[in-house]
């Protein structure tokens, strides 16, 4: 005769439903399921181990949304996400900040456990504001963006994710200040010299860049995301301004218009410059990568123009 189950299958499945099925081992034999049915079904069976203690109630691939919850599940009692994944949740990361498999996850500084698989284990001595997105707790976003740039991301990537975080109201200059120089120092040197950047102005990585040749030119410097008022009105924002020639910068990330409609709205904003007797120059930052030298020479011609034109 077949053995009896000492468990009821409604009951795991209710929890399997709860948990986006996801659970620990703890809350499956919470809930009556022995320890070797567990490690049997997860190996040989309908589930699979995700992690140490945490199963995902069935085969193929995990989710992004599981892997999170596999993530908290492992991590343990206040747990919360940071870094890319609380990022996405937050909604801030969009097209240019891809985010990885590698989920980083805070927990208390009075709490032991280890990185594993796909988890980054942080202790924290500084308990975050912790937000809920998706069912999910997540630190704020300047907790998260700081973490974010001391966890693998490159030059670029924080350049993106600061002038994201920024650029989206997310959180102050001065509160994403505090989270780079009040944390952990070990990992920061990216974070520091990318505040250095948004500290004048800059708000993305093309603007970054175009910030290095500038400041390394000898030319005057702009500046950054700033609003160009002419005699009480407001012409545009340009990524880069220059007062007192009346010039302005524009990074444009597409060099051809997709549709009349952006072809239209460019050349309304020329109008406005114009009228206005602003000199724009517009350029894609293929075109200061790949000659810097020309790009400089271009700009520096614009403004010996507008120095002319003001004598």
């Amino acid at each position: 005769m077949p053995r009896r189950r000492s468990f009821d299958a409604a009951d795991v499945d209710a929890l399997l439903r709860r948990n986006d099925g996801i659970a620990t081992h703890a809350e499956l034999r919470a809930v009556g399921m022995p320890l070797r049915t567990i490690t049997r079904w997860a190996h040989a069976g309908p589930w699979q181990s995700v992690l140490p203690g945490v199963v995902a109630g069935h085969r193929g691939p995990v989710a992004q949304g599981q892997l999170r919850r596999a993530a908290l599940a492992y991590a343990g009692a206040g747990a919360a996400l940071s870094g890319l994944h609380a990022l996405d949740l937050l909604g801030i990361t969009g097209d240019r900040i891809a985010v990885d498999d590698q989920v980083l996850v805070l927990i208390p500084w009075t709490q032991k456990r280890l990185s594993s698989g796909f988890v980054t284990i942080e202790r924290s001595q500084r308990e975050p504001r912790v937000l809920h997105r998706r069912g999910l707790p997540v630190v704020d976003p300047a907790r998260a963006a700081a973490d974010a740039a001391r966890h693998g991301a490159d030059l670029d990537r924080v350049r993106e994710i600061f002038g994201a975080t920024l650029h989206q109201r997310r959180c102050s200059l001065a509160h994403l200040r505090d989270e780079v120089f009040n944390g952990p120092t070990q990992r920061s040197a990216t974070a520091r010299r990318v505040l250095t950047e948004v500290s004048a102005g800059v708000r993305s990585s093309a603007e970054g860049k175009a910030r290095e040749l500038i400041v390394g030119s000898g030319l005057p410097q702009p500046l950054w995301n700033e609003a160009v008022v002419i005699a009480s009105e407001l012409i545009g924002e340009a990524d880069a301004y220059w007062p007192r020639h009346r010039v302005a910068l524009e990074i444009d990330g597409v060099r051809w218009h997709s549709t009349p409609a952006d072809l239209r709205r460019t050349q309304a904003k020329q109008r406005r410059y114009s009228a206005a007797g602003v000199l724009l120059l517009s350029i894609a930052p293929a075109d200061f990568l790949e000659d810097p030298g020309a790009f400089l020479r271009q700009l520096a011609s614009t403004l010996e123009t507008a120095e002319r034109s003001m004598r």
